[in-house]
């Protein structure tokens, strides 16, 4: 298909960072890079944005989150992909424009993925030039909004936040179903969820917290004529971390060692 070659030439897409999964494939020929994000650990509703408590997640460490994560889908069809392309170009540097009110400033937005599609007999007349044909090409930006939680922000002032990001993202919504193209061109904003982005900081804590459980273990268990000592320990994991709430963020680290009396050791 002459539409093909033409979008492997102009889309050569490397994944730099995690977005949402593309939509179920169509009747076409697509290329481009694909993305997969985890599902968020606690299951929302459809149309709901927002960050949830979650009541049953428990770890080692908890700390405040320092950043709010989203999604973004930026899309567009039409029957030259050059114009599909600028249009959401166009409609990304328009969403760091209002990103930017809405955030008083503390946001970024990352593109790290172009996805195009080859679509046949689908596209609108609208889009479609009087006589022409009606094979289209749906072209998709993929990216990550990052919003920076000061410290000083209180919980209060994080739900503001939260409610003025979802704000946006209903207005970009309502938006995308009003176009004339059937509500295919526009910007979409998922998964929104809060993280810390340095966890390896915690690792000492985390560590530390670590080894005074397991003395306060071997204190209690071992026998007097057979204390416990560490004996030897595998390399430590990576860190895990968990969304709790919007103030609480859970982080454990993997550490396996074994005791035992040095006693035993030598006897077996």
């Amino acid at each position: 298909m002459p539409h093909v070659r033409a979008a492997i030439l102009l889309f050569l897409c490397v994944g730099a960072c995690a977005s949402t999964p593309p939509p179920e494939p169509r009747h076409s020929t697509s290329i481009g890079s694909t993305y997969s994000l985890a599902s968020p650990d606690v299951p929302r509703r459809h149309g709901e944005t927002g960050v949830a408590m979650a009541t049953d997640v428990d770890a080692a460490l908890v700390v405040r989150p320092d950043a709010m994560m989203m999604e973004v889908g930026i899309h567009a069809e039409d029957a030259s992909v050059s114009r599909a392309l600028a249009r959401t170009q166009a409609a990304a540097t328009d969403l760091v424009t209002r990103l930017q009110q809405v955030t008083s400033g503390a946001s970024t937005l990352t593109m790290c993925g172009t996805r195009v599609q080859a679509v046949s007999g689908t596209v609108s007349k609208v889009v479609a030039p009087a006589g022409a044909r009606t094979d289209a090409f749906e072209v998709t930006l993929e990216g990550r909004i990052e919003i920076a939680l000061a410290p000083e922000l209180d919980y209060w002032k994080r739900s503001a936040l939260v409610l003025a990001v979802a704000e946006l993202a209903d207005s970009l919504e309502a938006a995308q179903t009003a176009t004339k193209s059937g509500g295919k061109d526009g910007v979409t904003l998922s998964h929104m969820r809060v993280i810390v982005k340095d966890p390896e900081s915690y690792r000492g804590k985390l560590t530390e917290l670590w080894v005074q459980r397991s003395r306060v273990f071997a204190a209690a268990a071992q026998a007097h004529e057979a204390p416990l000592y560490l004996l030897d320990c595998a390399p430590p994991g990576d860190i895990v971390q968990k969304e709790r709430s919007l103030e609480e963020i859970t982080l454990s680290l993997s550490v396996s060692c074994r005791l035992g009396s040095v006693k035993a050791a030598a006897g077996h």
